[in-house]
């Protein structure tokens, strides 16, 4: 519900500290205009925008309205103080006064601007008009709009001008009149100027001053003059909003929130994230693939959803495992790009990936020397078939818990009694050579994969400008081996312009490729470049592209080049994907080991609700609160009702309800039914 309040109301606040800033926000930018602009509308009663507070449900870092002096040169500004609000301290003040304390989470640059121009940090003078500008109205009978000539950062020697701040200090002093008069108005520049002229009437000027005083009281005063919202937010509401508002351009997340859950003086999550490159120079961090290890690491059962992360996880969580699993990262990185899965950090098709890969690094306590050949296949074997099967695309939380268990007993030389796990990885996008003219959008991790997998398969990419491999920090974009402006040319209204952006036409090489390409046939660019690397035919065999392209057998028929280069693409997809299926599942799939006559326990969720039962794999009833049902379906639609659901719900119960297997990893009973 929208509210107001008087800027008088607000300054109190702040100094007593009930409105404070969330410490991730950002700082104050307004130049000075700015707060000239914001006064102007709110003398003339134009609005300004509604501020929204929150009063948090939780532990946070905050930091007091930014009350220091603007920069100037040579002058370096103290740092803002920081400090923690126990949920403890929130609750009990909360209990004395509603809006007793609360974080500002939209209108910080308006409500900074405000303070710091009552207060005096920043000089704002309201100039008023003279009586002879005015209409036939007297000075001290018209409102404050009219009279307002401007706002500015200093006085105007030619008419009555009044600092904000004066204003303020005025009232708060309670001063009188004559106490107003010589401190105030005979020290501005209009009455110095004008003082000592034969026709200068200072009762008169004076009394104007001191009705401008009063206008501008009343204005602090103005219960109305400021709209606002005061939300009263879940932490899943606060995140919500933060990373759905994109306040001028700046979007926060979910991490700049946990930095000031997490502040204690302990931990301090920004500088470490800062640090990093520092650390590792040559590595772009991606803080959020650390905190859900670290929220893996910890949850018992799994979880790594964000309410988990800001609720459970602690200060003393991120000194135990900030720094191994940062080095972990690194490590990770760097065995995708030796062992040629990634060409570079930039073109990997799924980030969170990292997530399982960091946690078998941990199973094997840090070296990915220590693993088998067998688990180095089977990471092969799952890396690429989640790529090219969109595993990771859209929600991930669900896959990463679930790959990170599999990698964990891959570690500790378990196999998987999951056949859906397979199952899932063998619904790659690419079946045939037709497949492949699909994916032409660098956001497409099948589209990267393919460019990744002709890295694998050639043991490491070449650069075109010579016969070096590409390292991992290199910068790559994905060229067109038949330019778009040659295509343009060649193709006329062809259809065949549909596939100009094809990944099968695209090859990685450095974005400083020396040649300009323009408009030329493939054979004079390449040609060109060949002039700079003699043994540029083995580079262009590297990349999978044909030689026959030097010749200018290929330069008219973009068609036959694009039909050659899906084949070539399509067999290592075979070979490296398709192929190793049999192999992989007979080495690691392993039946579910229950004795189907026996109950096992169960347990199904709903709306934060938690049903446990026991299970029958071999007459598929489920057993809950002292009933039979006779199919997973039955029980859990009594399940969902009882927690509140229509009674006209309806429910898939065979993955509804889950257990716990041998490898310690939660599975659907869909599991029983697929075997």
């Amino acid at each position: 519900m929208e509210q107001s309040q008087s800027l008088e109301n607000l300054i109190k606040d702040i100094e007593a500290n009930k409105a404070v800033l969330p410490e991730f926000q950002r700082d104050f930018v307004w130049e000075i205009n700015k707060t000239y602009d914001l006064f102007d509308s709110l003398v003339k009663d134009i609005f300004v925008g509604a501020i929204i507070y929150g009063i948090p449900s939780f532990e946070i870092a905050v930091r007091d309205i930014d009350n220091r002096p603007k920069a100037s040169k040579g002058k370096r500004r103290a740092s803002l103080q920081t400090r923690t609000i126990t949920l403890e301290e929130i609750n009990k003040r909360q209990k004395l006064d509603k809006a007793n304390f609360r974080l500002v989470l939209d209108g910080q640059q308006r409500i900074t601007s405000i303070y710091r121009a009552i207060k005096g940090i920043d000089a704002v003078w309201f100039i008023a008009n003279n009586e002879s500008e005015l209409d036939t109205t007297p000075f001290d009978k018209v409102d404050l709009e009219e009279l307002l000539y401007d706002f500015d950062g200093s006085q105007d020697s030619q008419r009555i001008s009044i600092k904000l701040s004066d204003v303020w200090l005025m009232d708060v002093d309670n001063l009188d009149d004559e106490d107003v008069r010589e401190k105030y108005f005979r020290d501005t520049d209009y009455y110095k100027t004008f003082c000592d002229a034969p026709d200068f009437d200072e009762k008169a000027e004076f009394k104007k001053y001191r009705y401008l005083k009063k206008k501008l009281t009343e204005l602090f005063k103005q219960e109305k003059l400021l709209s606002f919202y005061l939300l009263d937010m879940s932490l899943e509401k606060f995140v919500t909003f933060f990373e759905r508002s994109n306040t001028r351009g700046v979007q926060l997340n979910f991490i700049d929130i946990l930095a000031a859950k997490l502040y204690t003086g302990n931990f301090n999550l920004k500088n470490k994230i800062e640090e990093f490159p520092k650390h590792y120079p040559n590595y772009t961090l991606i803080p959020e693939i650390i905190v859900r290890s670290i929220a893996y690491i910890k949850s018992s059962p799994k979880e790594i959803n964000r309410n988990y992360i800001l609720t459970e996880l602690k200060a003393e969580d991120f000194i135990s495992w900030w720094d191994k699993l940062c080095l972990y990262y690194k490590v990770s990185l760097d065995f995708l790009y030796e062992n040629k899965f990634i060409i570079s950090q930039d073109w990997m098709p799924y980030e969170n990936m990292l997530i399982p890969l960091m946690i078998f690094l941990k199973e094997l306590e840090g070296g990915f020397h220590k693993m088998n050949q067998s688990q180095k296949e089977f990471l092969s074997f799952w890396y690429f078939n989640s790529v090219f099967s969109l595993r990771y695309s859209g929600s991930s939380n669900e896959k990463i818990i679930e790959d990170s268990t599999i990698l964990t007993n891959i570690a500790k030389g378990k196999r998987i009694p999951s056949p859906s796990f397979f199952n899932k990885l063998t619904k790659i996008q690419v079946l045939s050579e037709a497949d492949i003219y699909s994916f032409n959008k660098k956001a497409n991790a099948v589209y990267k994969g393919i460019l990744n997998l002709i890295n694998y398969h050639s043991d490491g990419l070449i650069d075109w400008n010579n016969d070096s491999k590409l390292s991992l920090n290199s910068d790559l974009e994905d060229h067109h081996i038949f330019s778009r402006d040659y295509l343009e040319d060649l193709l006329g209204a062809d259809g065949d312009k549909d596939f100009i952006d094809c990944v099968a036409n695209r090859t990685l090489v450095p974005k400083k490729l020396n040649i300009k390409i323009s408009n030329q046939k493939p054979s004079e660019y390449l040609n060109q470049i060949r002039e700079q690397n003699q043994n540029f035919d083995r580079t262009l065999e590297n990349h999978l592209v044909p030689v026959e392209l030097l010749k200018g057998e290929f330069d008219t028929d973009f068609k036959f080049f694009l039909e050659y280069r899906c084949n070539k693409i399509f067999e290592i997809i075979k070979q490296h994907i398709i192929s190793p299926l049999n192999n992989i599942k007979e080495a690691f799939f392993e039946e579910i080991k229950l004795d189907e006559s026996s109950n096992i326990p169960v347990y199904g969720l709903y709306k934060k609700h938690r049903a446990d039962a026991s299970f029958n794999p071999s007459s598929s009833k489920i057993f809950y609160k002292g009933k039979v049902y006779d199919s997973p379906s039955a029980a859990a639609q009594v399940v969902k009702i009882e927690f509140g659901a229509s009674p006209d719900t309806t429910e898939n119960g065979w993955t509804f309800w889950k257990f716990i297997n041998d490898n310690d990893e939660e599975k659907q009973i869909t599991e029983f039914r697929e075997k």
